[in-house]
């Protein structure tokens, strides 16, 4: 009966992940505070739907299309829409609050305001281009570069987490980094086992590409949480979009050698 229930309960907080991080419908009681309890799982178990499944839509669309920009605007576009979107709106609202001169306050008040700036939809449209670009350069290994991009994307939400400092205020953010602390041994343990994935798929400087972009986000996010006054929710969603672009521009810097 127990071993029944606890299996029970982990089938809950595993659709209650991917419930969350993407739009697949499954049921389940769309519980955000399990999702982001159990939100290490999401390293292993989001990517296969938002990484692998636009990978391979591209992959079978080079029988048909023989542009490689449209493959790639294709896929991409996929990997946005199964997301929901709801991360590059995180990324959007972050922006906007970098762009206050003012107290922490009046960027918080900027981060919450449902409208968006200039300044915020130009640099959402640069990050789609800067991710396409690099995916158009990759469409060899498309569906190996995606699936490793979220699981990057993925493992440095969560990492992040381990360095957050707890906002003001008991939003998603807080949550997140008081859960992600809490099961620091399983955010490290699924961050290694998607870089076994990664080494799979594209080898050892799919691993190094793959570090050098945890390294950066991590500081990127230590530096912009300071100005925010905490982890907040919207600078996960920016961590997510940032570190998924990053690791596909390292992955064409490192295109001659990586497995082919």
């Amino acid at each position: 009966m127990v071993v029944s229930l606890r299996l029970r309960d982990a089938i809950n907080d595993l659709r209650a992940v991917i419930t969350f991080f993407t739009v697949i419908p499954i049921g389940g009681s769309h519980d955000v505070s399990s999702a982001l309890k159990s939100s290490w799982f999401a390293v292993i178990i989001v990517p296969p739907i938002t990484g692998l499944l636009p990978g391979l839509l591209g992959f079978y669309l080079r029988d048909v299309v023989h542009s490689d920009l449209l493959i790639a605007s294709v896929s991409y576009a996929a990997v946005l829409m199964l997301t929901g979107l709801n991360h590059i709106d995180g990324f959007a609202d972050v922006i906007d609050a970098l762009m206050v001169r003012g107290s922490i306050e009046d960027r918080i008040r900027v981060l919450k305001d449902p409208h968006r700036g200039s300044a915020s939809i130009a640099m959402v449209v640069l990050l789609i281009i800067i991710a396409v670009s690099a995916s158009t350069n990759l469409v060899s290994v498309l569906w190996q570069s995606l699936f490793a991009a979220e699981i990057v994307s993925k493992a440095s939400c969560c990492l992040c987490g381990l360095v957050g400092r707890e906002p003001g205020y008991k939003g998603l953010g807080w949550l997140l980094t008081r859960y992600s602390k809490e099961n620091g041994h399983l955010v490290i343990t699924s961050t290694v086992v998607g870089f076994v994935i990664i080494y799979l798929l594209l080898g050892t400087m799919g691993v190094v590409a793959s570090l050098i972009t945890l390294v950066l986000c991590l500081l990127l996010f230590m530096v912009i949480q300071r100005v925010l006054g905490g982890a907040v929710g919207d600078l996960y969603g920016f961590t997510l979009e940032v570190s998924r672009a990053l690791i596909l521009v390292i992955l064409v810097i490192l295109m001659p050698l990586l497995i082919t």
